[in-house]
This record gives C-alpha cells, sequence and structure tokens, in this order.
C-alpha cells in the first residue's frame, strides 16, 4: 500500500490523542519490508507525534513511554535495519521490530500466493541476489511439505528455480540436523544407526503432493507480454483483479439504465420527499466486487474463451428465466410444500440473478474493447510478432501516435524477444521517440527492460541465422493457429493460437526430455531435476542420482493405490517464481482437467501478473 495516505495526520489524528492523555500502550504498524517510504513515513511518524509520556490514568504521574512495534511482512531487509539504526530508533527501548511470515495465501482452492511483489525485480534490474524472495519462498515450500509430507521428486527451471531449490533443500537438513540432535540430548538410543542409515538413502514416505516444478518467470518473459482472450484474462488486463477482487466503478455492473427500470420507491417515513432506492451511492463510486471461484458462476465462465463466454452467459439467463417462469405459469396449481420449496430457493435465486447481472455487463465491457479496431489490430501485430515477423514500423507509428505506454512497451519487449534483439540503430531510433514523446523518466524503464533481458541489442551488420524464442516455437509447437477456442483441444486455445511456453515445458517434462535436450539448452541457467531423499541432503550430493523415468512416470506410480488399483490423480504443484498470469492459469487447469494428463495442478506463484504490471514493476 502507498506510505502517504495511510500515515498523514488526518489518519492518525485519534492515535496521536490517545497518546497525549495516556490512554494509548502499543501503536503496532504493518509494514512491507521491500517498501522504504512506507519505514520513512512510520520514523518521522513516531519522531514528531508519538514521543508522548503517559499520565497515569488515575491521576497520578507516570513516565512510562508509548511503545512502538514495527511489523514487517515478510521480514525486515538489511535496508530497513540499516534506515533505523542511521535514524537511531534501534537503540530505543520502547521500539521493536517483528517480522511476520505469512507465506502462502489461498486466492482459490488451486491457487496459492505469497504475494511478494519485489524479488523479480531484485533478481533482474537491480542485479541483486534477492535472498529475502529466495528464503521466503523456500520457507514457503518447507511449511507446505510439513502439511504433505516431503515431495519425492523437484524439477526446477532457471536461476531463480535453482536457487530456491538449493535453499529448500539446505533447510531441509538444517531442520534434520537440528531435530536429530535435540532428540540425541533426550534419547539414550540415539546414537544407534536407524535402518535408513545402515542401508543409506531411502526414498521418501507417499505425499500429498507427489512431484514440485520451480519455474523461473525469465524462462518465459514472451507470455506476460501477449494478450490474453480468456474471459478472467481479459478482465485483469482491462480492469486489473486484485487479491480475487475487481476494484470498479459502480455504474459498470449497475448502469443507469438498470438503475431506473429496477428503481422503486420507499417512503420517508419522516415525511420528507420520496427517494429510490440505490441514490445513496452514485454511478463513479468504486466498488470491490469478488471474482473468485466463491461464485459458482464466475468458477466456470472464467476460464472460457472470449468467443464462447457471451453465449454462455446468454444460456445462464434464459435457463434462469425459465425456471422463474415455471413456477410462476398462470393456470398451474401449486400445493403448499411445493411453495414452501420456492420460498427456501428464493435467496439463492437472488444471488445467482445478481451474479449473472454482474457478469454480463462485465461482459459486455470485454466485449465492446476486444470489437475495438485498436484491440485487433494489437492482437494481429503480436500474432506477426510470435510468428517471426519484424514490425519495426508498426512499433514506430504507434510511438508516434501517442500510444499508451505500457501498451506499447509490451510490444516492444515482445519484438526483441521473438527475434533475439532489436538492431542497435533500430533500438536507438526507438528510444529517441520514446524519449521525445512520452518524457525522459522513461529512460530508466527502457534503461531497467534492457538489465531484465526484455530489450536486447543485436550488434553487427548480420543478424544471427535464429533466435531462441524461434527454436523453441518449433520444438515446442508453440503456434496452433487452427486451434478450437470454443471446444478447445489444446492449451493454445487461451490466446486464440499461442501456448504459453511455460505451460509448454511443463507438458515436455511430464513425457519426457529424452530425445529433446535441445530446448532445454535455450533456456536460461540449469534445469535440475532431483529427488528428496530420507534423510535429506544438499543439492550438492542430491545431483549425484540423476532421476532417468519422465514426470508422467512419477504420476503413474504415485497413483496406484496398496493393492495395485488406480487411485484419483496424484498432485502436481507447480511455483511460478516472479509471477504467473491468468493466461497461464487457465492454461494449467485446462490440462488438470483433461483425462489424458496424468496430475491434477496445484498453482503457486509468488504473485500474480499480465504484461503491465511487470513492467510496472520495471520503473
Amino acid at each position: 500500500s502507498s506510505a502517504s495516505a495511510p500515515f498523514d495526520d488526518n489518519y492518525w489524528g485519534d492515535a496521536i490523542q490517545m497518546a497525549r492523555e495516556g490512554s494509548l500502550d502499543v501503536v503496532t504498524y504493518f509494514l512491507h519490508a521491500q517498501d522504504l517510504d512506507q519505514t520513512k513515513a512510520v520514523i518521522r511518524r513516531i519522531k514528531s507525534s508519538f514521543t508522548f509520556r503517559k499520565g497515569a490514568r488515575g491521576g497520578g504521574g507516570g513516565t512510562a513511554i508509548v511503545h512502538h512495534r514495527l511489523v514487517y511482512v515478510p521480514q525486515p531487509t538489511a535496508i530497513v535495519h540499516q534506515l533505523l539504526q542511521q535514524t537511531g530508533l534501534t537503540s530505543q527501548p520502547h521500539i521493536s521490530t517483528v517480522s511476520l511470515s505469512l507465506d502462502l495465501f489461498p486466492l482459490e482452492n488451486d491457487v496459492f500466493s505469497t504475494e511478494f511483489h519485489s524479488g523479480l525485480r531484485d533478481a533482474v534490474a537491480v542485479e541483486m541476489t534477492p535472498s529475502n524472495f529466495i528464503t521466503s519462498t523456500a520457507r514457503s515450500l518447507l511449511k507446505l511439505q510439513d502439511i504433505t509430507g516431503t515431495i519425492p521428486r523437484v524439477q526446477a527451471y532457471g536461476p531463480l528455480g535453482e536457487e530456491v531449490l538449493r535453499k529448500l533443500m539446505h533447510k531441509s537438513v538444517d531442520e534434520y540436523l537440528a531435530s536429530t540432535s535435540s532428540n540425541a540430548g533426550n534419547d539414550p538410543t540415539a546414537d544407534e544407526d536407524t535402518p535408513e542409515q545402515k542401508e543409506g538413502l531411502a526414498p521418501v514416505p507417499e505425499s500429498g503432493v507427489a512431484a514440485l516444478v520451480l519455474m523461473d518467470r525469465r524462462v518465459d518473459w514472451v507470455t506476460p507480454m501477449v494478450t490474453p482472450l480468456t474471459y478472467e484474462g481479459l478482465l485483469d488486463d482491462i480492469l486489473g483483479i486484485d487479491s480475487g477482487f475487481l476494484h470498479i466503478p459502480l455504474s459498470i455492473i449497475n448502469p443507469p439504465e438498470d438503475q431506473d427500470s429496477n428503481a422503486t420507491t420507499v417512503p420517508d417515513l419522516k415525511g420528507g420527499p420520496k427517494k429510490k432506492k440505490g441514490d445513496e451511492q452514485s454511478g463513479d463510486d468504486p466498488v470491490a466486487l469478488g471474482v473468485n471461484g466463491s461464485d459458482s458462476l464466475y468458477a466456470e465462465v472464467r476460464n472460457q474463451h472470449v468467443e464462447k463466454f457471451g453465449s454462455f452467459l446468454q444460456n445462464q439467463a434464459m435457463a434462469l428465466r425459465a425456471s422463474h417462469a415455471e413456477f410462476t405459469a398462470h393456470g398451474k396449481t401449486k400445493d403448499l410444500s411445493e411453495i414452501h420449496q420456492f420460498v427456501k430457493q428464493i435467496p439463492v435465486f437472488a444471488q445467482n440473478l445478481r451474479s449473472l447481472t454482474n457478469h454480463i455487463h462485465l461482459a459486455e465491457l470485454v466485449k465492446k474493447n476486444t470489437l475495438d479496431i485498436i484491440f485487433r489490430e494489437r492482437w494481429q501485430t503480436e500474432r506477426s510478432i510470435l510468428e517471426g515477423e519484424t514490425c519495426y514500423e508498426t512499433l514506430e507509428d504507434l510511438v508516434g501516435s501517442q500510444y499508451p505506454p505500457l501498451r506499447f512497451f509490451r510490444l516492444l519487449c515482445l519484438q526483441s524477444l521473438c527475434a533475439g534483439g532489436i538492431k542497435s540503430s533500430r533500438l536507438d531510433a526507438m528510444k529517441r521517440d520514446v524519449v521525445q514523446t512520452y518524457g525522459y523518466e522513461y529512460l530508466f524503464v527502457l534503461y531497467n527492460l534492457e538489465q531484465a533481458g526484455l530489450l536486447r541489442r543485436r550488434e553487427g551488420l548480420w543478424m544471427d541465422s535464429a533466435s531462441s524464442f524461434s527454436t523453441l516455437r518449433k520444438q515446442l509447437i508453440l503456434i496452433h493457429p487452427e486451434v478450437n477456442t470454443v471446444e478447445p483441444d489444446d492449451v493454445a486455445y487461451v490466446s486464440s493460437g499461442y501456448a504459453p511456453m511455460s505451460v509448454r515445458l511443463i507438458q515436455t517434462a511430464v513425457k519426457g526430455w529424452t530425445g529433446r535436450e535441445d530446448i532445454l539448452r535455450e533456456l536460461p541457467g540449469r534445469a535440475l531435476d532431483v529427488y528428496q531423499t530420507n534423510p535429506p541432503q544438499d543439492l550438492a550430493a542430491a545431483m549425484q542420482v540423476t532421476p532417468t523415468q519422465p514426470l508422467g512416470a512419477t504420476a503413474a506410480v504415485a497413483n496406484l493405490d496398496s493393492n495395485g488399483g488406480s487411485k484419483k490423480k496424484p498432485i502436481l504443484a507447480v511455483m511460478y517464481l516472479g509471477g504467473i498470469t491468468y493466461m497461464e492459469i487457465a492454461a494449467l487447469r485446462f490440462l488438470s482437467n483433461r483425462s489424458g494428463f496424468p496430475y491434477h495442478i496445484l498453482i503457486l506463484t509468488t504473485e500474480i501478473v499480465n504484461g503491465s504490471t511487470l513492467l510496472q514493476s520495471m520503473k
């Protein structure tokens, strides 16, 4: 949250007055460790307003100091400690700092997030090792294993995947050594070798999660830059979804024509003029609308393609209308039990009607945007770039027409990523156009994008024969132009023909990498595949044994019960390090629901992003 709004004098007026009167013992601040502005604002507030001595409540002259507790989520960074030390607060006995590690937040039944928003930026733009990010993520996975049991097999892709895996296994070893050391002090037989120690390493017991995949966002920069075409993805791209909620003007879901048709006159019991329901809130007032799986209608429609969800919502409206008309039809006698049953269903009917009305209005807004010529031209430009064309003239025209800057940067980065870079002279010319059109502050954005690898120069007179993306596009079949978007048969439906690269990598890992090692050579960092054992090992030791079976074989073993029969699908946990898009979430859910895919997928992430929010974080 912003530092300016919650720490101004108006917000803290009551607390300041309580401190002066001596009725305030402790002030607790919940702060984001990565937002230094919050810490600076609290320091100013403590120094200017809250250093009051408490008067004794019984009229005496007590001299106790108001205590200030600074709670950092997930933990204070080295820079925070340095800032507190420089301002002299660490030496004050009435000021304390506390860590609050909340770890994984359930956004959906199948989506959990650590909501750690700065780790990727630290890793790619600031060029520092995001130690807090890596430690926090590894700790979250350890806590997951406390619930499910140790995950037998882990694959990691990209530099961040390797670092998180190393930290996870290192922490597992530390916990094991600490527990055995503690037991040794209490158990006289602890020095005797266990069967596992006598026979060497043993497989871990059966776990609730059969395998884990750690996916560095940098392995697939392309997907966030592409416009999604699912209902949920478009809502996020157009309006922005924040932790399962849309914050939108009331007029979007309750337009004036609906208010006029639905308004009912209510008498003023005090004798004043009559007023209408709904007058209390204007159409411009923001409302928070939940868009998550608790709404059964939304759970059905969210992963549908733009060509399908309009007719789906229309059919739902017709079914709801028919259900109501069947009961209220004239000439049909109703007995008391039928009437009672109908009355019981009225709250559910009203809730379904409200949900349907909301999503019809939202769908109309989405449809209006997708039918706009600007949207269609942008989608066509994206597709051309993905298929290997260069669209420099189009990009130059967009800058000249003052195209929204984040939308332009998404296309510019997509061009660079798919072509393996932009010719140096072209890039310099575009930079000049960007500065002249959008302002000098965008020089920092361009610099950070280059640091992150989202923008790259291609030096020399001759271009390389093929970029990494063009190789991966062919090897992974990333373009499927004939995909069925209404009754999907492939994950490429989420964008009308482009299959998210990260999801294709997971599909390939399930089938096995044997004979496809050339794909891994095109990815940044190393691809690691290890077993976790009992007792645990660190990463270097675990890498001495390389799994030879594909992930699909692990699923087949986990799918057998003690009698050799088949159980329900085992769980594959997939963790995106640096954020996941709603396009990828829809694609993973599609895979999970396919009878031919051997796993049920549990989605873990550090945050949910789209191309605009990802680039915004690079500022």
